[in-house]
């Protein structure tokens, strides 16, 4: 990636650093990069820029608030 990066930590649940580290191995990508790709996911409504995609999927801000609801829940409601 380039430009300017900034670190952070993210606290995971056991049962999502399981799925991140599976994810991971199956797309053989990094545990990073598929943070990032979610981060991009969330913010897009937030950051003017183009929605972003995921392979040929392209989903609504709709569409991507009902996978975070099923997905993730709400556990700070």
């Amino acid at each position: 990636m380039e430009g300017m990066h900034r670190r952070t930590t993210v606290l995971l649940r056991p049962e999502e650093d399981q799925a991140l580290r599976a994810a991971s191995r199956a797309e053989g990508r990094s545990q990073s990069e598929l943070i990032r790709r979610g981060i991009a996911i969330v913010t897009a409504p937030y950051r003017g820029a183009r929605r972003p995609r995921v392979g040929w999927l392209k989903l609504s801000r709709r569409e991507i608030a009902a996978i975070l609801r099923d997905s993730l829940g709400d556990p700070d409601a």
